[in-house]
């Protein structure tokens, strides 16, 4: 034995067009958490992020139809000029509020490969659940990470981010949209063309 932990192999993606992911996904006993196959499950929620390229990622998008999800929040640079990034769990969380101002961003999903989406969603929310330890979290998310959260939550009720296309037309290949200097000023809608992937647009 060289000690060395061999660990199991990651899942793969589910992705649009398996009527799963249309499905809500059930709620997590908070007595699994702390448990070894609970935490282990976290450990390879992370891992297939990370190999799949995303900044948060749901149970459900690696066939597991549970209540919960990562993401990572990225803060501004410091005086140092280094920026940190977070890594946050949510287990059974929820919406608490969300305020009437909504703004646009291009969305894109590891279980959507290929596209890409203009996407309204309320600007800022107010959100609680459990934690990767089980503990209470309540936090209020604005701008980017605000969309992130609802992203992901997306997931866990059976949403996927096409579905929420106020238009057709919004929902575009990559290949296109990296194509977009050519696209006229309102295609596929004000403020689309020039918007910045990870940039949100008031409403």
């Amino acid at each position: 034995m060289d000690g060395t932990e061999t660990l199991p192999p990651l899942p793969h993606l589910v992705t649009l067009g398996d009527p799963r992911l249309a499905r809500p996904s059930a709620p997590i006993d908070p007595a699994r958490i702390p448990t070894p196959e609970f935490q282990q499950r976290i450990d390879t929620l992370y891992r297939a992020m990370v190999e799949y390229q995303g900044i948060g990622i749901a149970a459900p998008q690696i066939g597991w139809f549970e209540r919960f999800f990562i993401m990572l929040l990225l803060h501004p640079a410091g005086p140092d000029g280094a920026g940190e990034s977070e890594l946050v769990v949510w287990i059974n969380p929820e919406i608490v509020s969300v305020v009437p101002e909504h703004n646009w961003a291009w969305e894109g999903c590891l279980s959507v490969p290929g596209l890409r989406g203009w996407i309204r969603r309320p600007a800022a929310v107010a959100v609680k659940g459990l934690n990767g330890r089980g503990e209470p979290v309540a936090r209020e998310f604005t701008g980017w990470a605000a969309r992130v959260f609802q992203h992901e939550y997306d997931h866990l009720e059976g949403m996927l981010f096409p579905y929420r296309a106020l238009n057709p037309r919004h929902v575009v290949a990559i290949e296109e949209l990296s194509r977009r200097d050519s696209w006229p000023d309102d295609w596929p809608a004000p403020g689309a063309r020039s918007a910045a992937y990870g940039v949100v647009v008031p409403d």
